[in-house]
Formats: C-alpha cells, sequence, structure tokens
C-alpha cells in the first residue's frame, strides 16, 4: 500500500519542466527560486537536508528529513530521498532506496520535531556514502550497498537506539586518524555520544573513556584542526549554555578549552559554519542564536590559539531566530559571504519582546571590494522569505559552477535557489574551481582536509568538513577566482598529515584529487620553490621543451595527452639534488609514431619521499 501512495504522488504532483524555460528570469538577479520545476513540490514540512552523490552519477542528491513522526499514508511526514536526474530535476526514489523504515515515535512527543539530521559519511571507506538519521528518540544507521539501495544495519552496527536520547544531528569525523569515519551525536537532552569505528563494520561507545561527555543542549556540532597539531577538535554548539569546545588530545582523550580560546559563549546557539571570512588563512566560526536573547557570534580566529567575537564589528550579528547558516562565495569574487535562516518556534516573549517571524538574512562581503565586512544583500539576492526554516545547505545542484541553495522548512514546502552568478553574468570576473577529495591514508571523504588555492588575484583557504545544521554533506570545496585565468597552485593538507600540491590547474572546471599514499611521517613537511616555466617554443612544428626547476632530489614523470584525454607519450627520470629539468618532446607517441597537429596537454608529478607536486600545462602541435 506504500507503493500505491508513492505512485498516486508521483501522478499527482511531479510536474518536470525543463529549467532552460525559464526564460522570465530578470537579469541581474542573483537568485531564482525553482523547488517547483525541480521536481520538490510534494515534498514538505521538514527539518533538516543533506546532499551527497550517492549513487556515484557524478552529481549532487538531496535527502530531506521529515518534522514529524512517520504516518505510512501522510506523505507530508516522509523523509526523501531526490536523486539528482542531471538536468536541473530531481526523482523521488525513497522507496525504490529501501528507506521505508521511517521513524515512528510511540514515547514521548517532541516540541520542536520527531526526525531531526541526516549525515552522510562513507563509514567503511567502499566509495558510496552511508546515511546516519538523528530521532527524537531512536537514531538509525543505514548502509549503502552501492546498488542504489541502502540496508538498515543499526542494531548490527553496534548503535545504540537510544530511547530517552533527543539526538540533532551526526557529525563523521575521524578523530583517531586511523583512517575511517567515527560518529559524534550530538544530544538535546543529556550527555553527547562519540562512537569509535573499529574498521569492521561496527562501532563502539568511547565517550566516557574519551572524556567528551559533556552535558548540554547541543544542537550542532563540527570538527576543525584549532591548534595545527593534525588532531580534529569538536564544536558543540550548546543552547543557552556555554559552548564547548573540546581540544583533541592525539586521539587518546579531550579537554574542553572553551574558555581559554575564548569560544564560551552563552547565547542560543543553534547553528554554525566555518570559512575563511577576511582571507588571513586562518578559520573563522559563525554562530546563529536567538537575538533577543544574545546576538549571533562572528569568532575571528587571531591566529595566537584565541577568538574574538567581531559580529558586531562585522554586521552580522542578527540574524532573527537563527538556524542553519553557510559560508559561500556566491559570486564568485573571490571572499565568502553568509546566508543564515530563521523561524520562530513559537510566538514567545524573550526580553519583553514577542518573537515574530522574520525574513531569512543574506550577507555580502565585502572584503573584495577594500572594507572587511558585510552588507545586507537580502532584498539583492531575493532570498527574504518568511517560513520558518531550520536546514540549509548550499551545492551545486545544475552542475554550472556556482552555488545553489537549499532551504527546509517546517511548515513548507522547501526553497530551491537557483544561482545566476555563471549563467546571467556577463562579467569575465566570475571564474571558480570546484575540487573532489578523496583520501587513501586519510578517510575517503576527507574530511578535515585544508584547501589552498592561489591566483594572481590572491591566496583562497577552505576547510573541507561537510557539516552544517541538522545534518552533513559530502560535496566538492568551491572556490570563486574572481577574474583569474591560472590557478598557479593548489595545496591540499589531508587529515593524515599528506600534502599534495597541484601546479598551473586550469579554470571554470571540477577537479578530483586523490591522496597520494606515502610511508614517511604523517606530518610531511611542504616542499616549497618548485615552478615549471612556459613550454617553448610553443606553438611548435618539430620538437618542444617543457622546463622544470626541482628542489631537491626524486622521480619527474612526464605524461603527454590529446585533445581527447588519449594518453600519446610517457618518460620518467631521476634526479639526485635540486636542478633545472628541461624535457623535450618530439611530436612523437612513446613508441616513436608522429602525432597529428593540435592541442596537448602535459602532466608532470614530481615524487619525494614526502610529497607529490604537479605540473600541468598545454601546447599547440603545428605543421603535419
Amino acid at each position: 500500500m506504500l507503493t500505491n501512495l508513492y505512485h498516486y504522488e508521483m501522478k499527482s504532483h511531479f510536474t518536470f519542466i525543463c529549467l532552460c524555460l525559464l526564460s522570465f528570469a530578470a537579469q541581474g538577479q542573483d537568485f531564482l527560486r525553482v523547488e517547483q520545476e525541480a521536481g520538490l513540490g510534494h515534498v514538505t514540512r521538514n527539518n533538516g537536508v543533506s546532499v551527497a552523490d550517492y549513487d556515484a552519477d557524478g552529481d549532487l542528491d538531496l535527502f530531506f528529513v521529515g518534522y514529524r513522526s512517520f504516518v505510512e499514508f501522510d506523505s507530508t511526514t516522509w523523509n526523501r530521498l531526490m536523486r539528482n536526474n542531471g538536468d536541473g530535476t530531481f526523482t523521488d526514489v525513497t522507496i525504490e532506496a529501501g528507506l521505508t523504515n521511517q521513524f515512528a515515535n510511540t514515547d514521548i512527543q517532541a516540541s520542536i520535531g520527531e526526525k531531526m539530521g541526516a549525515s552522510w559519511g562513507d563509514y567503511d571507506n567502499d566509495g558510496f556514502p552511508d546515511l546516519f538519521l538523528a530521532n527524537s528518540r531512536a537514531d538509525q544507521l543505514y548502509h549503502n550497498d552501492g546498488d542504489g539501495t541502502f540496508t538498515e544495519v543499526t542494531e548490527a552496527s553496534g548503535i545504540v537506539s537510544c530511547h530517552t536520547c533527543y539526538s540533532s544531528a551526526g557529525l563523521w569525523v575521524d578523530y583517531d586518524r586511523d583512517r575511517d569515519l567515527d560518529l559524534y551525536i550530538p544530544v538535546l537532552n543529556g550527555d553527547n555520544i562519540l562512537y569509535q569505528n573499529k574498521g569492521d563494520g561496527t562501532f563502539e561507545d568511547v565517550t566516557l573513556r574519551m572524556g567528551i561527555n559533556g552535558v548540554g543542549v547541543t544542537w550542532t556540532a563540527v570538527a576543525f584542526d584549532i591548534n595545527g597539531d593534525g588532531f580534529q577538535d569538536i564544536l558543540d554548539v550548546n543552547d543557552t549554555q556555554i559552548n564547548n569546545l573540546w581540544e583533541n588530545k592525539s586521539g587518546q582523550g579531550f579537554a574542553d578549552v572553551s574558555l581559554p580560546y575564548r569560544m564560551n559563549d552563552t547565547g542560543a546557539g543553534m547553528g554554525v559554519t566555518i570559512g575563511d571570512y577576511n582571507n588571513d588563512g586562518l578559520f573563522d566560526v559563525y554562530i546563529t542564536q536567538i537575538y533577543n536573547y544574545l546576538p549571533n557570534p562572528l569568532f575571528k580566529n587571531t591566529g595566537q590559539r584565541r577568538f574574538e567575537n567581531v559580529a558586531a564589528a562585522m554586521g552580522v550579528e542578527n540574524t532573527g531566530w537563527g538556524w542553519g547558516t553557510h559560508f559561500l562565495d556566491y559570486d564568485h569574487d573571490g571572499d565568502e559571504d553568509l546566508f543564515a535562516v530563521n523561524g520562530v518556534v513559537s510566538k514567545q516573549y524573550i526580553g519583553g519582546q514577542e518573537q515574530l517571524d522574520e525574513p531569512n538574512y543574506f550577507y555580502r562581503n565585502t572584503l573584495i571590494e577594500g572594507t572587511e565586512g558585510f552588507v545586507d544583500w537580502t532584498t539583492e539576492t531575493s532570498t527574504g522569505e518568511m517560513a520558518r526554516a531550520r536546514g540549509l545547505e548550499v551545492f551545486d545542484y545544475d552542475s554550472d559552477g556556482d552555488l545553489d541553495m537549499v532551504v527546509a522548512n517546517v511548515e513548507t514546502t522547501p526553497f530551491l535557489y537557483q544561482n545566476q552568478t555563471v549563467s546571467e553574468s556577463q562579467s569575465s570576473h566570475t571564474n571558480w574551481l570546484q575540487i573532489d577529495l578523496e583520501g587513501t591514508q586519510s578517510n575517503r571523504n576527507a574530511f578535515g582536509a585544508q584547501v589552498t588555492v592561489t591566483t594572481a588575484e590572491g591566496k583562497y583557504h577552505r576547510l573541507h568538513h561537510g557539516a552544517c545544521f541538522y545534518g552533513q554533506s559530502i560535496k566538492p570545496v568551491h572556490v570563486g577566482l574572481g577574474a583569474a585565468e591560472l590557478v598557479e597552485r593548489i595545496i591540499v593538507l589531508w587529515p593524515s598529515g599528506n600534502r599534495d600540491t597541484l601546479l598551473q590547474v586550469a579554470i571554470n572546471q571540477k577537479i578530483s584529487i586523490k591522496e597520494t599514499p606515502r610511508e614517511k611521517s604523517l606530518n610531511a613537511p611542504v616542499i616549497s620553490g618548485a615552478s615549471a616555466s612556459s613550454t617553448f617554443p610553443n606553438p611548435f612544428d618539430k620538437t618542444t621543451t617543457m622546463r622544470f626547476d626541482l628542489p631537491r632530489g626524486g622521480s619527474l614523470s612526464l605524461k603527454v595527452f590529446d585533445s581527447m584525454g588519449k594518453l600519446v607519450y610517457t618518460t620518467e627520470v631521476q634526479v639526485d639534488q635540486a636542478q633545472r629539468i628541461e624535457l623535450p618532446w618530439g611530436g612523437n607517441t612513446t613508441e616513436g609514431v608522429g602525432v597529428s597537429s593540435g592541442i596537448y596537454l602535459y602532466e608532470a608529478v614530481f615524487t619525494t619521499l614526502s610529497e607529490d607536486i604537479w605540473f600541468r600545462g598545454k601546447m599547440m602541435k603545428s605543421g603535419t
């Protein structure tokens, strides 16, 4: 009968309209709402929302968490898995994916939703994202079977369904750096819970042993390395209680350092986002709260193991009754903007003021224009609806290069905001890069990785962790590049301590970086001073030469590809010391057969015991 209801919904509610027909979008409008056209019109009443490419087809799919306890024949109570069709629309695959065993609460009723968050994480490193669901009385873990379906493994995995716990989300984090994801569960009515991944598909509760059993009303948790020791620390965002900042003691335990780091805020904290809003290479933290209780803090990282609350000075202290929030460079100018959604729980009085519905807030970062701070850009972005929102995620849903946004609302359908930056802009200053990360000696999702992208326009830093209010997502790292015509360098600091460097990367593309395994120390130093000059001559007729300045001994491997990506030539040389290497190419295949004229791409990898450095470029062969 559940299947019959599903087919009735499909017939009654799904109307897929090609997004190319949306010609009525006004030029200059930053975002356009497209949830109906995208096939999300039947999704309604949600808490969390998160994204991942669950079926490995190259685009990001959506998971919505239903607000109320599941009732089979009430479609407004369902969780929904929405498969991205790659054409601007989604298809509901909840039933065929095996996600029908949804949580129904028969115990004490929860006041702000029965089903809360959805967190994607590949806990067994098989390449397919698994799914943790946080509920008011019984959490659920689903294993991705790799064929488009999921199997619930909660009991078999050792995740104990706490029948008194009101869980809000799940945080996947490799706290012990053993290459697999552990699970930290924020709880609203008791101790938070830390499960250690045992590497065999099961988990062990190590909360007490790790000393991370703080009691607080924790809405969200996020992991990042606050002290540069290579281990992921955890920040609890608590409601009307002091936030906990748990310093990771080399995977052997945790200690609360919220006071010495000056992050002991006592506001009604809900959502959190991490970014480098001032492009200084230090990650800052923004928390949404109830403004009339205490304003939102923006914790600026001073680089001296201290954070300073600069929210008022930066103009972002008020987002109403705040929930989900994200830093994002929506306009690709090189600095990170800020979006936060809100929604009152009830028309109650706080600080003597009645809490009324307010619009969501969008703030544009003015750093690139010369002023460190933000301006209210809600009207200009057309994002100021009032709909009692909860969850928020930003992702490139239509694969056009810019970041779109999805908002989960508890009383209506979600909002899907299609970013118009790439499609509508007439400027050449909207370049971008997206980076898919795959760990090998780190967890496969590379949660905890730090990415630095350098261009002639500037240097940009991103932390890859996926955590958001009511969930966690697996998505590419996104960087706006402004007018830059080339990425000079990408450095990835993996959670394992390994570093990979790529040089001379083309703009306006999505690339994949896979961690290079190493046998040396997990904290190998960065190799500096490597560079590659232009290929000369270029264009060439018979022979061209590629020059590489190498900082020390190692192995240099060169590959040449044609414009279709076919490998035509490869060679490798060993060097004993720092020197300049010139590698000629005579326009032949490895077997000595001449190639035709056209564009050719080269990729060179310089390998040492501590790091790989990548060089990329292109050249044109003229003649016949």
